[in-house]
């Protein structure tokens, strides 16, 4: 079991100490999540909470994740960059892999890609990207991005992207894990040929009947025997909560998280946040 801690929603002047002391605590890595705007009425419904409603306000922080990692990567040495979640058709495979894979190399290769297709059509809106066509164009940016960031020349012709011969350098020296957000079918068959599934928070009990769900789709697919990383958030665990997990597949879990008693973002000081990180790992992580 691989255990992360999330930064999101943390005030960004607070980042760089907080990642040095989950790495002093034996994190595996630190995780955060991406939005480019939060608009001041929220347009679109938020498919992960029963009300709809988004727990976070216009002043929470959302920095550019890979900009964040190709710094947190200079403050630490061990510590591994998880983006929960990229939303990657907001942007061209170009750019996305430009951004990825610099962070990568900068990071001597301690970066996971975890990516989405994202919920927010007004944001699509406002960068001129089509919100309905971006689940198959994903996937063919999934398809792009492998290539590019491995230095190598590539080519490609989809009906979304076409590049003639070009080569991006530098590339990364291992190719960067890829991890698949979303319940959707399409989403967990995507996740499928990937190397793995990402969930938001759930209970324990939550959590089994996914897992059976991903199995079936991966049987299907006949990928269940490889290797493959799950990664979700686990509300309120308990004793014995992350062996039980882990025995029914799950790879990778999310640490404590910083919000108020009635979930929503919240400011508070980092020994605060120290204070939670640190009883976190002193009760779970072996």
């Amino acid at each position: 079991m691989k255990f992360w801690q999330s930064l999101a929603f943390v005030e960004m002047e607070q980042m760089v100490e907080l990642a040095r002391f989950c790495e002093e605590l034996g994190f595996h890595g630190v995780s955060y999540g991406d939005h480019l705007v939060t608009t001041q009425e929220q347009v679109d419904e938020y498919l992960y909470r029963d009300s709809g409603n988004v727990f976070w306000s216009p002043d929470t922080h959302w920095p550019d994740p890979w900009v964040v990692t190709a710094c947190l990567a200079q403050a630490t040495t061990r510590l591994h960059f998880l983006s929960t979640i990229y939303i990657l058709p907001l942007r061209d495979p170009l750019s996305a892999a430009k951004a990825v894979s610099t962070a990568a190399y900068l990071s001597g290769d301690r970066v996971t890609l975890g990516v989405g297709v994202g919920w927010q059509k007004a944001e699509f809106d406002m960068v001129g990207t089509n919100f309905h066509n971006r689940g198959k164009r994903i996937d063919e940016m999934l398809d792009i991005m492998p290539r590019l960031m491995s230095g190598q020349m590539t080519e490609y012709h989809g009906e979304f992207y076409d590049l003639p011969p070009l080569k991006m350098s530098p590339g990364t020296k291992r190719p960067v894990p890829v991890l698949v957000g979303g319940y959707a079918p399409a989403a967990l068959r995507r996740a499928a040929r990937h190397d793995g599934w990402m969930a938001t928070s759930h209970t324990e009990e939550e959590i089994y009947p996914l897992l059976d769900t991903l199995r079936t789709v991966r049987e299907a697919a006949g990928d269940s025997d490889r290797a493959f990383e799950i990664w979700t958030g686990v509300k309120n665990p308990g004793d014995g909560t992350h062996a039980r997990l882990a025995e029914a597949g799950v790879t990778m879990v999310n640490g404590t998280n910083f919000l108020s008693e009635d979930g929503l973002t919240t400011l508070s000081s980092i020994d605060d946040k120290k204070r939670r990180i640190e009883a976190f790992a002193k009760r779970f992580m072996p």
